[in-house]
């Protein structure tokens, strides 16, 4: 399953504040509640995906969080957060509740949509190594796992992520660098060190 994308840019009159559109959806306002989705559904799912490994399960957790915006949006606050840092929040927190009880998440084997361009043997040897970088990343503790997900694959600011993952920035910047090095080591443990390339084009 391709990643969800987001749609169409809404027309000029529909592009409101987030706080705006919660101040609708506390009235009862369906339209606003779309609106919302609209503009945060395939983020929140891409980072269900990576956390959780099943479209099935991201689909699930998206669906469960735009529910808990709707039953959240009398208590929303305008101009205390940003509606993006709380939506990754509850993610986050949806597919924690998800993995606890798991010993490992199973990581889809399904290949992202390859590049046309690409031969087949190109293709294979990146499908390849993103396959160990998600094997890998499917040892590490869930907040390990969350931080290095936030950082590269969702290329979430610090202060963000760190908001998100409910840890000072500094204490952020710490696991981050522990779930650096314990991808690291799980990758040459596995003697595929080499896959790390495809998670370290960021740099911290």
């Amino acid at each position: 399953m391709t990643d969800p994308q987001p749609l169409p840019p809404p027309p000029e009159t529909d592009r409101e504040t987030d706080d705006a559109l919660m101040a609708r959806i506390a009235d009862g306002d369906e339209g606003a509640l779309r609106l919302v989705g609209h503009h945060h559904y395939a983020a929140t799912w891409r980072l269900a995906k990576r956390l959780l490994g099943s479209d099935a399960e991201a689909d699930d957790v998206a669906q469960e969080v735009m529910v808990r915006v709707w039953n959240h949006a009398k208590r929303w606050t305008a101009g205390r957060a940003r509606l993006s840092t709380w939506l990754y929040t509850v993610t986050y927190r949806l597919c924690v509740d998800r993995l606890r009880g798991r010993r490992h998440a199973p990581l889809e084997a399904a290949m992202d949509v390859a590049d046309p361009a690409e031969g087949a043997a190109a293709r294979m040897e990146r499908w390849s190594e993103e396959q160990r970088v998600r094997a890998a990343l499917a040892t590490l503790p869930e907040t390990q796992r969350a931080a290095l997900v936030l950082f590269y694959y969702q290329e979430m600011p610090g202060p963000e992520a760190s908001a998100t993952l409910g840890v000072s920035l500094p204490a952020y910047w710490s696991l981050l660098h522990r779930a650096r090095g314990a991808l690291e080591r799980a990758l040459r443990k596995d003697g595929k060190e080499t896959g790390a390339k495809d998670i370290k084009g960021r740099k911290g």
